[in-house]
């Protein structure tokens, strides 16, 4: 276990770069904040280097883990993006996985965080066997995408910076939640080997990849309701799926 008390020391200036997509990137880590989501990691045999406590969430909680930081609440603060810091931190390294058995969620230029993690958590709750983030999407490993994952972030395959000719190459059924030309979602039925794709916020999914489509679905509604959020959406289709191979 190792006291650091200066904000200036170069481990502590080493995770602060993680709060940035760029640090992220260049080191292949990324921080997971909060008791809850620390334990699924270490549950779920993640890779940390890492892990920064508070003295006081130290005293309080015995973590069996070799590299063992503890820090003051002032610095803590400056490490994580929550108001109220729990007082845990992990280091993580970032490892894709191979898409698990089951329908795969891709995502198409989704750029709101907290959109972004409610989808992944709720494809893992689905029973779905991965998530694929076209390029373009934002960043999953950040903290408030990682937040509204709810810990979803390292229990299902996520692969990033993915392509259309990686969606393809799955040669699974694809179908694309649009509201033109489509049929509604519950006359659908879904195989087993299906992706379900979800675009934009504002602008749905892109023309090149709506074009390899195989079937549009829509969620109808009542009022002057144009449409959903994303991941409000998302989970309605998500849940369809799994119904359907229940």
């Amino acid at each position: 276990m190792k006291l650091i008390t200066s904000k200036d020391n170069a481990f502590i200036k080493s995770v602060l770069k993680l709060k940035t997509k760029k640090g992220r990137q260049k080191t292949g880590e990324f921080i997971l904040d909060g008791y809850r989501i620390v334990m699924h990691a270490i549950a779920n045999n993640i890779e940390l280097t890492a892990i920064i406590m508070t003295e006081e969430f130290s005293n309080s909680h015995d973590i069996d883990f070799m590299n063992k930081i503890i820090t003051s609440e002032s610095i803590m603060k400056t490490l994580v993006e929550t108001e109220s810091p729990q007082g845990i931190i992990a280091i993580a390294k970032i490892k894709e996985l191979p898409l698990g058995n089951g329908p795969i969620l891709f995502l198409d230029q989704i750029q709101d965080p907290g959109n972004l993690g409610t989808l992944i958590r709720t494809a893992e709750a689905a029973g779905f066997g991965g998530v694929m983030l076209r390029k373009g999407c934002t960043d999953p490993y950040s903290q408030k995408s990682i937040r509204s994952s709810m810990g979803s972030i390292v229990s299902i395959p996520i692969l990033t910076g993915q392509e259309i000719d990686d969606l393809i190459d799955l040669d699974y059924r694809i179908y694309g939640a649009a509201l033109e030309g489509g049929r509604p979602y519950k006359e659908v039925i879904y195989p087993l080997e299906s992706v379900l794709i979800i675009g934009n916020e504002a602008g749905g999914i892109t023309k090149e990849v709506l074009d390899i489509v195989h079937e549009r679905v829509y969620i109808p509604m009542k009022g002057d309701v144009e449409s959903l959020n994303a991941s409000i959406a998302g989970g309605i289709l998500m849940f369809e799926i799994a119904a359907c191979l229940s």
